[in-house]
C-alpha cells in the first residue's frame, strides 16, 4: 500500500512559492515517481525531472500553451525585426531639382536688355518663346554637353520653317547663333533627336562653354526664345529671374 505524502517530503527541495498550481502538481508528480523507480515509468520519470530542472525557476505566473514573446535582439539573426521598430525618417519638405523641374511656372516676358539688344543691334525680328524649363542633370552634365528641348514641353514649332523641319527630320543638324544670358553670342549645333518614345531638339557643340559662362546649374529655369535675322534663324536663352534690366 502506498504511503500518503506529507509536507516532510519536501523539506528537501526548493519550491518556487511563485510557481502556481499546475507547478506543484508537476512537482508532486515527479517526487512520486522518484519514490518508485520501478514502477515502470522511467522514461515518464525522466522526462518529469527534466521538466521540473527546466521549469520550476519561472517567477511569473505563465499559463501553459502560451508562447514566449518573441526578442527582437536576441533571436533575429537578419534583423529585420528590430528594423521594423526603427521609427521611419520623415521625408524633408526641401524640394529636388527634379520636383522644381516639374512645378507649374508662370511665363514671364523677354527682358527688356533682351529685346533692345536683338532688335536694335543685332537687327532680329519675329520673336518666338520656343520653352521654358528647369534645368535637368543632364542639361549641365559635362560629360553630355548638350541641351534638350523635349517635343512635350515645346510652346510651338512654328519657329521653324517648312525648309528647316524637313532637314532636322533628315538628321541634317543647323548651325544657328544663340545669345547667351550673359549677351554674348555663340555659335551652336542645331539638331533633332528622334528616342524610342519621344523626340527632341538639342544643342550641342559648344554647350558646356555656355553653361560655364553664365553658372547655370541644375534646377535654374531658363527660355529659349527664338528670332530672325533676315532669314537666318537665331536663339536667345534667358535664365529667369536673375537677368538685368539696364
Amino acid at each position: 500500500m502506498t504511503a500518503e505524502l506529507s509536507a516532510d517530503d519536501f523539506d528537501h527541495i526548493q519550491v518556487d512559492p511563485s510557481c502556481g498550481r499546475f507547478g506543484c502538481l508537476l512537482l508532486v508528480a515527479g517526487f512520486e515517481l522518484q519514490r518508485w523507480p520501478n514502477s515502470g515509468h522511467g522514461d515518464l520519470n525522466n522526462a518529469r525531472c527534466n521538466q521540473e530542472n527546466a521549469g520550476f525557476n519561472f517567477k511569473s505566473n505563465k499559463k501553459p500553451g502560451v508562447k514566449p514573446k518573441r526578442k527582437l535582439k536576441e533571436e533575429d539573426d537578419d534583423g529585420e525585426w528590430e528594423a521594423a521598430m526603427k521609427p521611419k525618417p520623415k521625408r524633408s519638405k526641401k524640394l529636388q531639382p527634379l520636383a522644381l523641374a516639374l512645378r507649374p511656372m508662370p511665363t514671364p516676358d523677354l527682358p527688356h536688355n533682351f529685346r533692345r539688344h536683338i532688335l536694335g543691334n543685332m537687327g532680329g525680328s519675329d520673336l518666338v518663346l520656343v520653352i521654358q524649363k528647369a534645368l535637368f542633370f543632364s542639361d549641365v552634365n559635362p560629360t553630355a554637353s548638350r541641351f534638350s528641348v523635349p517635343f512635350s514641353q515645346v510652346k510651338t514649332h512654328e519657329f521653324l520653317t517648312g525648309t528647316e523641319a524637313q532637314s532636322l527630320a533628315g538628321k541634317n543638324p543647323m548651325e544657328v547663333r544663340l545669345l547667351e544670358p550673359c549677351m554674348k553670342e555663340t555659335t551652336l549645333t542645331f539638331n533633332m533627336w528622334e528616342m524610342s518614345k519621344t523626340k527632341l531638339y538639342v544643342m550641342t557643340k559648344a554647350w558646356n562653354s555656355v553653361v560655364q559662362r553664365n553658372n547655370l546649374g541644375e534646377g535654374n529655369t531658363v527660355q529659349l526664345w527664338s528670332f530672325r535675322v533676315n532669314t537666318e534663324l537665331c536663339f536667345a536663352l534667358v535664365k529667369v529671374g536673375v537677368h538685368a534690366e539696364n
